[in-house]
């Protein structure tokens, strides 16, 4: 209250001398200078709180903005890590791939002899087989051809009697005697 009233006789001494001259625009100057120092001392508590509301809501906004660039920044790193590692991994790959195609390439000539070797001997075992089964059949054949004509030659010297077959028969039974 002192102060107001050290200030009110201060303006009034400077006006008395014409130091401040009263017209409209000091006038509006100092409507305006009372309204922004009652404005500041009637109001400062609320501006005060709703800056203070304003202030802690920015900051939280900062912290919750620098949390996410740290998380996104660190899942960046991650994956940028992973990449690298991917492409380590990709590079022994390559490495992997191409010793498995030396190997396969230097390989290949004796799979495919080891194949043909394969083939043949199959070959080879099917024709003995053949040959075996031929030897048998014309065996069976043979002996079906020789147990004809010895059905045909007892035929001939028993039932008919030719000398000839008989003289044969006999000469065929000495040798057998012979031989026992």
């Amino acid at each position: 209250m002192l102060n107001i009233s050290i200030i009110i006789l201060l303006l009034l001494i400077l006006i008395s001398k014409n130091i401040i001259l009263l017209n409209e625009e000091t006038l509006i100057l100092l409507c305006f200078t009372t309204f922004c120092w009652l404005g500041f001392n009637k109001l400062k508590d609320s501006f005060s709180k709703d800056f203070f509301e304003q202030t802690n809501k920015i900051e939280s906004d900062f912290k919750d903005s620098f949390n996410l660039i740290l998380t996104s920044l660190s899942s960046n790193l991650q994956w940028q890590n992973i990449f690298q590692k991917l492409s380590t991994n990709f590079n022994s790959l390559e490495s992997y791939f191409k010793n498995l195609n030396l190997r396969i390439t230097e390989q290949l000539p004796l799979i495919h002899s080891q194949n043909v070797q394969k083939i043949y001997l199959k070959k080879l075992l099917f024709t003995q087989r053949l040959e075996q089964q031929t030897g048998k059949i014309i065996i069976l054949l043979l002996m079906k051809k020789m147990e004809k004509i010895t059905i045909l030659k007892h035929f001939y010297s028993t039932k008919i009697r030719f000398t000839n077959f008989e003289c044969n028969y006999k000469i065929a039974l000495r040798e057998y005697i012979e031989i026992i």
